[in-house]
């Protein structure tokens, strides 16, 4: 990660990472900080890059950065006037702004419909990612409700042992690719895992007359979106 604040900020929201930048926009008296500086801690407070002004504003300002995280908070204005055995007196304003991270959308294996889905859910502000199936289960752990993974490829040999860490993690949707007749095969491994197939969407995606690979993506990503918000998937219309 960059060095700079800004530009590591911007990494982070590529990489659908939550963080929070911290900016000093009011000194006075002759305290280890100056106007314009910034630092960028990570959502448990970590220091990723930059600087408030010393090691003391840096912990202070990480902490309540990760309360303004937990809480759910856009921003804050925090004013510190001890700077824990730090040089200098006077006070330090901090602006505080969190930078959420967005939801996710884990794409295992390739082919024309992984491709289009990747597009498409980049164009709605999903963090795309693409790993083949054998690169699942150790990503499956920091998955939560608003993530999504789909599995492109039925016949992977990877895909029961991937499914079954992913189910065994957070991720709010779990969706594999394929016909009818492909569901029974990874349902039974599933079942003697005692985990519960009927969290797997399969086949993945709403019904949509889709044929040729952007239909499907925007099929499946269509059921994402709907089961990851908590909604129907069903017409609007009212008449």
């Amino acid at each position: 990660m960059s060095g700079d604040p800004i530009e590591a900020l911007a990494e982070a929201r590529r990489a659908g990472r939550t963080v929070v930048l911290a900016t000093t926009v009011r000194t006075e008296g002759d305290p280890p900080s100056a106007a314009g500086n910034r630092a960028l801690f990570a959502a448990d407070g970590e220091l990723l890059a930059g600087t408030v002004g010393c090691n003391g504003l840096d912990r202070k300002a990480g902490g309540d950065g990760r309360a303004l995280a937990e809480a759910g908070e856009r921003s804050a204005v925090r004013t510190y006037t001890s700077f824990e055995g730090e040089p200098g007196e006077g006070a330090v304003e901090v602006f505080l702004e969190a930078f959420r991270a967005r939801p996710g959308l884990l794409v295992a294996g390739g082919g024309p419909v992984a491709d289009a889905l990747g597009r498409l859910g980049a164009i709605v502000g999903l963090a795309v990612r693409a790993e083949p199936a054998a690169g699942i289960a150790g990503l499956a752990a920091g998955l939560g409700p608003l993530d999504a993974v789909v599995f492109a490829d039925h016949d992977d040999p990877e895909l029961l042992d991937a499914l079954i860490a992913v189910l065994r993690g957070g991720a709010g949707y779990v969706g594999v690719m394929g016909s009818r007749r492909h569901t029974p095969g990874f349902a039974a491994g599933l079942r003697s895992a005692g985990l519960d197939p009927a969290r797997v969407h399969s086949p993945t995606g709403l019904d949509i007359g889709a044929r040729v690979p952007p239909e499907i993506a925007l099929a499946i990503l269509a059921e994402v979106l709907a089961v990851t918000r908590g909604r129907p998937g069903g017409p609007l219309t009212i008449l």
